[in-house]
């Protein structure tokens, strides 16, 4: 198993994968009466978000250093690496930077390969990531949308749970959920199909630890 020790040298500020102003509109919400607890529960659903793909999707620069490592490749923490000039260093050993012939970079998955077995640790210094949150992927945003919806709904429901009908003098209002009979067909709970909806869009996003 690799080991690997990371240290953050320049933190993001920002980790929310989309905007209030995008909420918004992906909600379909005019007023500015809930921007406060949008705003919340954007940053708490882009934290959820990177917890379930075990990683930091805001761009930092990083200094990892790396033992044990076989094969010769190793996948950054915080990728995609918008250009090679962004990985500063290669050490191995530590304190003998590698000429960049002796490594290839692949910048989208963020991984690195050494050319030839080499003495450890290894240690790598880059800026990696997304610059958040603009330049979120269109499915990390939906996916943080999906979790917000979701407890929006579930917190309406909430409001009004055990009641079914309302009635006044000669008037009476029936409550129907809509959802109800397509979720029951597809033997889901209410909520579930909004999960697996998002899990299915961060499934690509996954970083797996060696």
């Amino acid at each position: 198993m690799v080991d690997i020790i990371l240290k953050t040298l320049e933190p993001a500020d920002n980790f929310d994968l989309l905007t209030l102003d995008e909420a918004k509109l992906l909600l379909n919400i005019t007023d500015d009466d809930e921007d406060a607890s949008i705003q919340m529960l954007i940053t708490t659903y882009s934290d959820v978000v990177a917890t379930l793909c075990n990683r930091v999707f805001a761009k930092e620069t990083m200094r990892e250093t790396i033992r044990c490592l076989q094969p010769n490749r190793y996948f950054v923490s915080h990728y995609p690496i918008a250009d090679e000039a962004d990985v500063a260093s290669v050490e191995c050993p530590r304190g003998t930077v590698l000429d960049p012939s002796t490594y290839e970079i692949e910048l989208k998955s963020g991984k690195i390969e050494l050319f030839s077995s080499r003495s450890e640790p290894i240690v790598v210094t880059y800026t990696g990531g997304y610059d958040l949150p603009e330049e979120a992927p269109p499915a990390l945003k939906q996916a943080t949308l999906i979790f917000i919806r979701d407890e929006r709904i579930a917190a309406m429901r909430a409001q009004t749970a055990g009641i079914r009908a309302l009635t006044h003098k000669e008037s009476r209002v029936v409550f129907f959920d809509p959802n109800a009979i397509a979720l029951k067909a597809a033997g889901l709970k209410t909520g579930e199909w909004q999960s697996t909806a998002a899990n299915n869009l961060l499934m690509h996003y996954v970083r797996i630890l060696c």
